[in-house]
């Protein structure tokens, strides 16, 4: 599916990507307001690491990954003084533990074959330091109309010694959602309460051990 029907001129879309930011921002609230630096592997055209500053963190905390050149400055005119880099989602420069967040939001599951997602997500969990937070938001039903989509599956998240704390069913079905037109704002919020409707899913793991300089 082209980018062009996630465009945010659709008040479905809109109002699709209002929620995702709201869950995720509410996810990541502990590591936002403390001093670590924060990864969005995958990063796209730069609006989570937007969001992210615009909840007031400092855009030197913000790192992005992102192969489309295109995308990536796009994303660096969003956030100037953020770091986007090309880099392999499987092989991340970056040391141990040297974010308190790590987001993976709809990456994971273009990525191809169970080795390669396997291998991403040991890498966020690499770089993600003790106690840090790694986010995964990802479709939960498959696609008929995409079948480049790969759904992640729980022996991945057990292959990558990930374990979700939490886990939050998201997004009204974008072909409904994209056309309910003038009546989103009143059909949206009631047809999200329907959990069948609900196509995506944002699962939150926390990693074992005490962050640094907590005290603890």
């Amino acid at each position: 599916m082209g980018v062009e029907a996630w465009s945010l001129a659709n008040p479905g879309n809109r109002a699709a990507r209002a929620e995702l930011t709201a869950a995720l921002l509410d996810a990541a609230e502990e590591p936002i307001r403390g001093p670590g630096a924060l990864l969005d592997c995958g990063c796209g055209s730069g609006w989570l690491l937007e969001a992210l500053a615009g909840a007031g963190i400092e855009p030197r905390r913000l790192h992005g990954v992102e192969p489309d050149s295109a995308r990536r400055e796009a994303a660096r005119g969003r956030v100037p003084g953020a770091e986007i880099i090309a880099a392999d989602a499987t092989a991340l420069p970056f040391a141990d533990s040297a974010f308190a967040a790590v987001f993976f939001v709809v990456s994971l599951s273009s990525m191809g074959a169970a080795p390669t997602v396997r291998a991403a997500l040991a890498e966020g969990q690499r770089v993600l330091g003790p106690g840090g937070l790694l986010a995964i938001y990802e479709p939960r039903l498959p696609n008929p109309l995409n079948r480049d989509v790969r759904l992640l599956r729980r022996a991945d998240l057990r292959a990558a010694g990930v374990t979700p704390t939490e886990t939050h069913s998201l997004t009204l079905l974008p072909p409904l959602g994209r056309r309910l037109g003038r009546l989103t704002g009143a059909l949206h919020p009631v047809l999200l309460r329907l959990a069948p409707l609900r196509s995506h899913r944002l699962a939150v793991h926390r990693k074992q051990g005490t962050p640094a300089g907590s005290g603890t």
